[in-house]
């Protein structure tokens, strides 16, 4: 494995020297924390043989060769930059390392054959270096949802584009899902699936998980393939309807040109009232009439404006703590 960096960034540099440095270590355990999205981050080992299957699981469905290139731009503390690293070393191919922000393609120069982005990161090289995206191959993207329109314009991409479902707890993806010509995840060799309760149960022995119960919503298609709805510990209950946040989201996703997610907040009368939270000052306009998309009973009960969310290091938005920033400065909403 050959290391090329196209970053000065001395920190990023140091992080992945130790992290090389700890993975030739004797211990078999490696310790990554969780992204904390959706409650406090927790930091959990991982076995370094299920890291090695993993990792040629995806060089396997990608066939990926030694020699080829694979391109660092998340953060190694994270697993989908743990991941990269470790790919890079089991497979035997050469690391490319640019600068961990929103606009990784930036200087990029050279051939590529696998990539991983999260969908803020696709969206930003799009909107500014698109032709950039022909020197990748294969391009993973993961870590949040994709809007419709951000779909469209991957669609017209030259690379290979696939959307990811996994967690730490997974060591990265166990399904995959074609962009461009696909509707639901196909869970990769090694993997099987099944209900419990609505949610995903996950078998992977070579994984470490054993019917592992995760809080993932989904729509069974086959015993390899299913549809992601939600999320169960997220779900909110107003007056005895349950709302399915990702639901909704997705159906204001286009609609809202600003990060914003729903979020359920104790109510005395409904239990729990449907809020809408939008990153943005409130000079934005939000009419009644943006949420035609939604049934009446999903439609949210206000809309509080936030300047600024609270992110994980890994991208995503911290619902609990960015809600939390609106109690402690008692920021009023706005009833829709």
């Amino acid at each position: 494995m050959a290391i090329k960096y196209i970053t000065k960034n001395k920190n990023l540099i140091t992080q992945i020297k130790e992290f090389i440095i700890n993975w030739d270590d004797i211990s078999p355990t490696i310790k990554i924390k969780t992204s904390g999205s959706t409650g406090k981050p927790k930091t959990i080992e991982l076995k370094k043989t299920n890291m090695i299957f993993s990792a040629k699981m995806t060089g396997d469905f990608f066939n990926l060769k030694e020699g080829e290139t694979i391109l660092l731009n998340l953060s190694p503390k994270t697993i989908g930059g743990a991941m990269i690293i470790v790919r890079s070393i089991v497979l035997k191919l050469n690391l490319i390392v640019v600068d961990i922000n929103s606009n990784p393609l930036e200087n990029l120069n050279e051939l590529v054959d696998f990539a991983a982005m999260v969908p803020s990161q696709v969206k930003v090289s799009i909107d500014n270096y698109p032709q950039k995206f022909n020197y990748i191959k294969n391009l993973i993207i993961g870590g949040g949802p994709i809007s419709n329109k951000l779909k469209k314009e991957i669609k017209k991409l030259g690379c290979n584009c696939y959307h990811t479902f996994g967690m730490t707890e997974t060591i990265s993806h166990i399904a995959l899902k074609n962009l461009k010509n696909e509707s639901y995840f196909k869970i990769l060799n090694g993997v099987k699936i099944n209900i419990v309760n609505n949610c995903l149960e996950i078998t992977a022995p070579k994984l470490g998980c054993e019917k592992l119960l995760t809080n993932d919503i989904i729509e069974l298609k086959s015993n390899k393939s299913f549809k992601w709805i939600g999320r169960s510990d997220l779900a909110i209950n107003s007056g005895g309807i349950k709302i399915i946040p990702s639901i909704i989201e997705g159906k204001l996703i286009d609609i809202i040109n600003s990060s914003f997610f729903c979020y359920g907040i104790p109510d005395d009368k409904l239990g729990q009232k449907h809020i809408l939270i939008i990153e943005n000052d409130e000079n934005m306009k939000i009419n009644k009439s943006d949420f035609k998309t939604l049934d009446r009973k999903q439609i949210p009960k206000e809309i509080y404006f936030l300047k600024k969310f609270i992110y994980t290091s890994s991208g995503k938005i911290n619902r609990i703590e960015s809600y939390n920033l609106i109690r402690r400065n008692k920021i009023q909403g706005k009833e829709i």
